[in-house]
This record gives C-alpha cells, structure tokens and sequence, in this order.
C-alpha cells in the first residue's frame, strides 16, 4: 500500500511538473516569436508615432486598404482590426499601444452592432492568454472571468482550455517563426469573390441606452489628445432591419454614416465588402475625413 501511495505521489508530482514546464516553454515561445496576430504584434510594437489607427472588426481588417490610405493622404496609418474582436477588445487594444509608448494623432474606430456588447470576445481573449501575465491585460480581463483564480494559477490551465486558438498548432507555427497569411504590419484582410447568394445578416431591431466601453475609449482618447473618428461601414442590401443604423446615429451623432449606396457586386456577404468594395469603401473614407485628419 505504501509502495502504492509513494508512486501515485510521484505521478502527482510529475504531472505538476509537465504542466509547469509547458506553461514556460508555451509562454516563452509566444513571447519571443514572431508576431503572428494582431494582439502580438501590439505587444512587440514601442515608441512608434502613428498619424492614424484603424480598430475594429473584421469589418474594418477586410474592408480599410492602408495602403490606399497611405498613398490617399500622405500618412502613416495602419489597421488593428480583428475577425471576432468587440470593443472591449479594441479597448484593450488602445490600452496596449498606449502603455507600450506608442504615439496616435487619429484613431478611427468601427461602430454597428458591436454597440451591443460590453464584454470581450472568446477570440480576442484566448489571443491574450500567453500574456497573461501583462499588468494591463491581467488587470483588463480580471473582472470578466469566473475562471480568473484558475487562469492565473494553474499552471497551463489558459492553454488547455483555448487549445483551439493557442494550441500545440499554433504553437509550432510561432516556433518556426511561419509569417502568418496578412503582415500585422499592414493588416489589410481582402476578400474575394461574392458569396450574397449563401449570406443573410440580421442587425438588431432595438438598441441599448449605453455602452461604456465606448465611452471609455472616448475617455482614454481624450486623455491621451487622440482625435477619435466613429464611423459605420457598408451592408449590402439584403441586410436585415437596416434602420438599426439611424437608432445608432441618434445615439451617437458625430458617427460618419458609410453604410448606403454601395453595389451588392461590391460585397463578399452581408456584412463584408470584397477587395474591390473595400478600395472604393477606403477611398470614400479618405474622402469624408480628410478635413480632420
């Protein structure tokens, strides 16, 4: 029995170990690769000036060309927008740049039915799992898990759970320093093609008093003298209960209403423009900013 109890002991202690030293081994990989997401390369980003950031979803990733940008109005600019990302992941996002040392004369940030939700995204937050560590994610995402005491002490608990996202494959491709599809650099996400036939959206059909992450990044930008630009992207026209849109702009006056007139040849689904919507989409918004930049 003895005998029993030392070996089941021993692989306790084992087992401890193995998940102590994944955790290291997974975290320092993540840490010293190559940035190969958005989140990342923030993280890997100081003191650098920037005349203009894009945030948002997929819908500013796959519809804000910077480089039509850059050539349009002689900037340097550059697009943090995220597939999945809500504003309280571009929250986030601003928070990191900030603290990194990073300076921004223009922020423009994406607002539509993400208007809705104040809490961050499973994609957005598994990203930020290896760098959990990090004063400003730590205290960012502490008030958001019920799983918070487990995520910051047991060791390798934050992988296991985000595998899909973190995992062993992801892994071995920050291992091997493999550039991912899109340089974080540039952060365009084209589509191609149009798949309307296959799409259908619905928007809201009520909107809430607030969102105070909103409002919290229009607090951050004003302490930090970022311009802030609120703008809402197009939908094709078979988007369902499109006057969510006037809803929002009676909250929110001073958002730039892009959201009409754009072919439905223009358009990847519903809710995403192709490579050709998204030049003539970043040409019109160059050309309804460009007094305030």
């Amino acid at each position: 029995m003895k005998k029993f109890i030392k070996y089941i002991i021993f692989l306790s202690i084992l087992f401890i170990g193995l998940l102590y030293i994944s955790d290291y081994v997974y975290t320092q990989i993540y840490l010293n690769s190559n940035p190969r997401n958005k989140l990342q390369y923030i993280l890997n980003t100081t003191n650098q000036n920037f005349d203009i950031v894009f945030i948002g979803s997929s819908r500013v990733a796959n519809h804000v060309d910077t480089k039509l940008f850059n050539s349009l109005s002689n900037k340097k600019t550059i697009n943090l927008g995220a597939e999945g990302a809500g504003l309280n992941d571009n929250l986030l996002q601003l928070k990191l740049l900030l603290s990194q040392k990073n300076k921004i004369s223009n922020l423009f940030l994406q607002i539509d039915s993400n208007f809705e939700n104040e809490k961050p995204s499973n994609i957005s937050t598994s990203e930020a799992m290896p760098f959990f560590k990090n004063k400003i994610i730590n205290k960012h995402l502490q008030k958001y898990f019920s799983n918070y005491q487990k995520l910051k002490y047991i060791p390798f608990y934050r992988y296991a759970i985000n595998d899909p996202k973190i995992g062993f494959r992801e892994l071995f491709f920050s291992l091997m320093n493999k550039k991912p599809r899109v340089d974080p650099k540039i952060g365009f996400t084209p589509k191609y093609g149009n798949k309307l036939l296959h799409s259908n959206l619905s928007l809201p059909t009520s909107i809430s008093k607030n969102n105070i992450i909103l409002n919290e990044i229009i607090d951050l930008c004003k302490n930090n003298k970022i311009k802030l630009t609120l703008f809402i992207s197009p939908y094709s026209s078979k988007t369902q209960n499109l006057d969510y849109i006037t809803k929002l702009k009676e909250k929110i006056p001073e958002l730039i209403d892009l959201s009409k007139n754009y072919n439905d040849e223009l358009f990847y689904n519903c809710g995403h423009l192709n490579n050709k919507g998204a030049k003539v989409f970043t040409e019109n918004l160059y050309n309804a900013t460009k007094n305030n930049l």
